[in-house]
């Protein structure tokens, strides 16, 4: 069980440097930890076609007809998954070394680069940021690996497989971009990118390339999420699926200290609407994913309001967010992320005629059975059962004790500990999984297809609470 919902007190309540010379239009920027140049137009991939939005009025027919097409695309994916977790069994066998750079090192990209470091065979050769303390901290972790101040560099390097980036979200497309058309495999932090153009020319390169463009959404590779997946998909435990809670609370301003040797565009580029998406981008994109991914549909309308209503120190990002997505089926996915009260955390809430299904990235979840549904044999284990706050009966959320729903996603020969392989957190497990799709040729977990699909709804939602009105995202938003 995990910490943060104990007492279960949720229930009942409401609901790194662009050259000049790359890109001629530009315009001069301060982010996160490093000065950058943003572009305002990316030239289009070379042979590719440009994007064709729908204008006009979308009906309702139409978004039907273009999400089927999005739905076979999941199914699709899924069983791809599926044989990928049988292939990346040979990766360990492979004892060639899988030499990499890094661009991005700041608080997440060291996370990152940790993980990365503990994966065997993984070989990192250079660390590019241009916020040489970040650099130099780096080079700490990767003493063999040598710095770069320049991206560009890097990618150049004969010897360099893989790219893995994190950076400011803007800076995700140019990069990326650049690595897979040099040829190389790239693993992008979340969100994909700042724009829904820019991330379709990501998943352009990597489709021209031929190379795996991984996103960073680590639940995918958590083993309560893939067993959350089983529950509500094949045992149906939730029986439809009709609403999807989902929030993301903080109590803090999101402002890091400045060091004297930078500036505060510079140091936090999150707050800054030009540089960054806000919440959404941040925290929301991560639970939009796993809403798609559990109900195999993408959102076809958004409406909310957010607002800059505390924190009154220049920032022009929202610092709290609700909004309601809309999907095809009618399902409703109630989004809310706060920096003001951090009550109930983090988690996502799956809501049908059956069961309450609850999942979270902090150690686990539980299920809670409708009083008109039927118990399964393996909900009347005394062991699983837990009660709610009002004396619901309920139960843990286990892989172990409801392993014969179906296969978890543990790995052969590794124990289920509060929702993750023991001594191994989501991060490690991504990056386990990047570095044995390299090998193997597998299929990786969360791609640039399901990166685009949080994505786009991640950027339409704060389009919604900018204009103040319900926005319609077409099913064209989702084609690459």
């Amino acid at each position: 069980m995990f910490a943060t919902w104990r007492t279960y007190s949720f229930y009942g309540m409401p609901l790194n440097r662009l050259c000049s010379s790359t890109i001629d239009r530009h315009r001069e920027v301060s982010i996160g930890s490093r000065n950058e140049r943003r572009t305002n137009a990316m030239d289009d991939i070379e042979g590719m076609p440009d994007l064709v939005f729908t204008t006009g009025e979308t009906t309702r027919r139409e978004i039907l007809t273009g999400t089927a097409a999005i739905a076979a695309a999941f199914g699709a994916t899924l069983e791809l998954a599926a044989e990928a977790q049988l292939r990346r069994q040979e990766a360990a066998k492979d004892a060639r070394p899988v030499k990499c750079g890094f661009v991005g090192v700041g608080s997440q990209g060291t996370l990152m680069l940790r993980r990365a470091l503990s994966v065997p065979g993984v070989e990192f050769v250079g660390i590019c940021d241009i916020y040489e303390p970040n650099l130099r901290r780096a080079l700490e972790l990767a003493p063999n690996a040598k710095g770069y101040k320049d991206y560009r560099a890097l990618i150049d390097r004969k010897d360099v497989e893989a790219i893995l980036i994190a950076t400011p979200l803007y800076v995700h497309a140019p990069v990326a971009i650049a690595a897979l058309q040099a040829g190389k495999h790239v693993f992008c932090e979340k969100m994909m990118a700042y724009s829904i153009a820019d991330a379709k020319r990501m998943a352009r390169a990597a489709i021209a390339a031929k190379k795996i463009l991984q996103i960073g959404h680590q639940r995918r590779s958590n083993v309560i999420y893939n067993h959350g997946w089983e529950l509500i998909n094949k045992a149906k435990v939730c029986g439809k699926v009709t609403h999807v809670r989902a929030q993301w609370n903080r109590n803090g301003s999101w402002r890091r200290p400045v060091p004297k040797d930078t500036t505060d565009r510079h140091w936090n580029w999150r707050l800054y609407k030009d540089l960054s998406q806000g919440l959404m981008a941040e925290l929301g994109s991560h639970q939009i994913h796993v809403a798609n991914w559990y109900l195999r549909e993408v959102p076809c309308a958004v409406v909310g309001i957010g607002g800059i209503d505390y924190w009154k120190d220049g920032r022009t990002v929202f610092d709290n967010v609700e909004v309601i997505f809309e999907y095809p089926s009618g399902v409703k996915l109630n989004y809310t992320s706060l920096t003001t009260n951090q009550f109930d955390g983090f988690y996502e809430q799956f809501m049908g005629k059956d069961g309450t299904l609850i999942v979270s990235q902090s150690g686990g979840g539980q299920y809670y059975r409708e009083p008109t549904a039927q118990p399964e044999a393996w909900m009347k284990d005394p062991a699983n059962k837990q009660t709610g706050p009002q004396g619901q009966q309920g139960l843990k959320l286990d892989p172990e004790a409801t392993k014969k729903l179906g296969t978890t996603g543990v790995r052969v020969g590794e124990r289920v500990i509060r929702g993750t392989v023991e001594g191994k957190d989501d991060y490690l497990l991504e990056m386990e999984d990047f570095f044995a799709s390299i090998r193997t040729g597998a299929p990786v977990y969360c791609d640039y297809r399901d990166g685009l699909k949080a994505c786009v709804a991640a950027i339409r939602a704060n389009e919604a609470m900018t204009k103040k009105t319900r926005i319609e995202i077409p099913p064209s938003d989702y084609m690459i």
